[in-house]
């Protein structure tokens, strides 16, 4: 992340040697604002040096890099010892210079140094040996080298009124991460340097300033950078999700949801994680109808797969758009096969809310075989299948308020269902009595009307006696009919045997969890 941009190097130190090129034996060194000039008024380059060190910068603009290498270290080898300081210093700096254009960067470090303890050259140039050598120990690992020579470089520079190359900040703060351990927080103020004084914005600069200010819980400075990085930077996926997170962090989720829906827009979403966090924020934001069009697309197209969970989010965000049928097949195909009844239980929920009371009776019963839920889920389950149960009954269904009043039995068993369950079987209690009472007071009014009938036939007989008069075929007929009424079980001499017991019978025979089988609770 943090490599060394050698390419910017080598033009400060072409520019010098530009200058170094051209020097003449009488051209005097240009007078520093903020110092004397070390070793007096005027420097001149020996007339031959000065010669020689001009074919070697013609010989580096043709990237003659061998050739020029090989000049210097002739005259080097030539003079030794014989030139002057200045002869010397400027030889040196110009063959660091070649040197770091051939990668030799340990070479290019010594010649460096070389030309900078003879304290010949300027103030200005020695001060720009000293950031070359920061740079070149940034290159070669010496973090803390890197460290001390970038302060001192730009303490001096900044001393002279010199402008700092935000690159110089750049590499200062990227040399405190480079540590081991990194110091982010002695890499914050260089980093923000870096970012501020870039002529252009540099995408490395703001990477290293993000990075810094992440390391060192900056929220708000981050959440700021990140902004700007948007904007510059718009195709770059990692900063859109990062300042998603950074405002989601902070809270504002709302702005969360809105970069990512932005991102995704612009198709730069592209991994599960990725796209199932903006789905689960559509259904955060009340928008889960959107949130399931989504994702069901993306499960289409393959970048969503279709596991269990998947299948599960998109179930509810369905049931939470009040679009319970388009819930039911999805829930239905991720709980098949499924080794624990959460899933069946779920279903079952939304089956019931769907008015699909027999469907939701399956369902339930099949997730309380299954088990393996929480004590509250179970116990819901149970209060869920009775009411299926009851929901499916008739004005005299008594067989299904019985197997209903069995399941909220079994929900009593749950503290959280235990409420509930008991008002549920004391209105199927109430049902029944009514029904039970219904019943008796018709039984009561068949027998007094038979009662009535029977007497009314007999006083017919006696008055056909005394007036010794045959049956007609209207006495016949209604003699016939009461027979027919009053004769049965319920008719005349009959006990009352009520309408059904609700305690017992049918409903539970195919459910397994009845008291003392473990219900999976955990």
């Amino acid at each position: 992340m943090f490599e060394m941009r050698w390419k910017l190097a080598k033009v400060f130190i072409t520019a010098s040697a530009v200058a170094l090129a051209v020097a003449t034996a009488s051209a005097p060194a240009m007078a520093q604002q903020c110092e004397a000039e070390e070793g007096g008024a005027s420097k001149t380059l020996n007339t031959r040096v000065a010669q020689s060190l001009q074919v070697v910068f013609e010989q580096m603009q043709a990237e003659q890099y061998n050739e020029a290498l090989a000049g210097l270290n002739q005259l080097i080898s030539q003079r030794g010892d014989g030139m002057k300081g200045f002869d010397k210093a400027t030889t040196y700096e110009l063959r660091g210079s070649v040197k770091a254009s051939m990668e030799d960067y340990r070479g290019a470090q010594r010649d460096f140094q070389v030309a900078l303890d003879t304290n010949e050259l300027t103030t200005s140039r020695n001060n720009q040996l000293r950031y070359f050598i920061a740079q070149l120990n940034f290159q070669l690992e010496d973090f803390q080298g890197a460290i001390r020579g970038l302060n001192s470089w730009i303490r001096d520079a900044t001393a002279c009124g010199d402008k700092v190359d935000s690159n110089a900040y750049y590499l200062l703060a990227a040399a405190y991460v480079q540590l081991t351990p990194p110091n982010y927080r002695a890499a914050t103020r260089p980093a923000e340097q870096a970012v501020a004084g870039a002529a252009a914005p540099k995408k490395s600069y703001y990477d290293l300033n993000n990075l810094v200010y992440s390391e060192t819980g900056e929220r708000a400075k981050r959440m700021k950078l990140l902004e700007v990085m948007v904007n510059n930077w718009p195709g770059e996926k990692s900063y859109w999700t990062q300042l998603s997170g950074a405002y989601s962090t902070a809270g504002k989720d709302r702005d969360a949801f809105s970069v990512l829906e932005v991102a995704y827009r612009a198709g730069l979403l592209s991994t599960e994680s990725e796209l199932r966090t903006l789905v689960q924020y559509y259904s955060f934001f009340d928008n889960p109808y959107r949130g399931a069009k989504m994702l069901e697309r993306e499960m289409a197209a393959g970048n969503i797969k279709r596991t269990k969970d998947n299948l599960v989010l998109l179930s509810q965000l369905w049931s939470q758009s009040r679009e319970h049928k388009k819930s039911i097949p999805i829930l239905r195909e991720a709980a098949r096969g499924a080794s624990k009844g959460d899933l069946s239980y779920r279903l079952g929920q939304v089956l019931v809310a769907d008015e699909q009371y027999k469907a939701a009776e399956a369902a339930l019963v099949g997730a309380l075989n299954k088990g393996g839920m929480t004590r509250k889920n179970t116990g819901d389950a149970w209060l869920l299948l009775g009411t299926a149960r009851f929901s499916q009954a008739g004005p005299d269904s008594t067989e299904i308020w019985a197997s209903a009043r069995k399941a909220f039995v079994n929900a009593q068993r749950y503290e959280t269902a235990r409420k509930r369950a008991t008002d549920w079987i004391a209105y199927i209690d109430a049902v029944v009595d009514t029904y039970k009472r219904g019943i008796e007071l018709q039984e009561r009014q068949i027998r007094e009307r038979c009662e009535q009938d029977q007497g009314r036939l007999e006083r017919d007989q006696r008055i056909r006696d005394l007036q010794n008069r045959p049956e007609t075929d209207e006495d016949r007929a209604f003699e016939t009919e009461f027979l027919e009424r009053c004769t049965g079980p319920l008719g005349l001499g009959a006990e009352a045997e009520g309408g059904g017991e609700t305690g017992g019978g049918g409903g539970d025979a195919e459910i397994a969890p009845e008291e003392g089988q473990s219900d999976g609770a955990n």
